[in-house]
């Protein structure tokens, strides 16, 4: 088991999804923020763009299909990227359950075909897979469940008695 916390971004959440990210133990930074945080200089544009978009998920549209490229890893992982627009270079990856739900990973420019072509990107991609399954673990013995409408996690968010990534 893996130690981390879900954590919500209420910047982001509003009526039609929630928008939550991980915190891994010990560190001061959730995937989002080091997200921010390493590409804000050289993709500022972007990064305004992908946030401008996750506001409009959260309160107006939710969490639909078409703004996520699906299956980015094994099925059942839920591994998906936010679409980026035209001509764009950055990529962010986040497990999407449902239209109702999504936990925001990492990324980062993608300049290959694949984000198994670049080992920046398989890393990323390959720890919030860790995330997905526990996540899911945890789902299925009940510690983590949705709320009565579907729309928010509850339960234990913070898995930080068991080991870490």
């Amino acid at each position: 088991m893996l130690k981390y916390e879900i954590v919500e971004i209420e910047q982001f959440s509003g009526k039609e999804a929630k928008i939550y990210t991980i915190l891994p133990y010990g560190k001061a930074m959730t995937l989002f923020d080091e997200f921010i945080a390493i590409n804000q200089t050289k993709y500022l544009e972007e990064i305004l763009d992908i946030t401008s978009r996750l506001k409009i998920i959260g309160n107006d549209t939710g969490a639909k299909t078409q703004f996520f490229k699906l299956n980015e890893a094994k099925f059942g992982e839920n591994i998906a990227a936010l679409y980026d627009a035209p001509n764009k270079f950055l990529r962010l990856y986040c497990i999407r359950f449902d239209m109702n739900i999504i936990i925001l990973g990492g990324g980062g420019p993608k300049q290959t075909r694949t984000w198994q072509d670049d080992p920046n990107l398989t890393r990323i991609v390959n720890r919030l897979r860790k995330y997905s399954n526990d996540i899911y673990k945890r789902i299925d013995s009940k510690d983590i469940y949705w709320s009565k409408d579907g729309k928010e996690f509850l339960g234990n968010l913070n898995m930080n008695e068991n080991e870490e990534i």
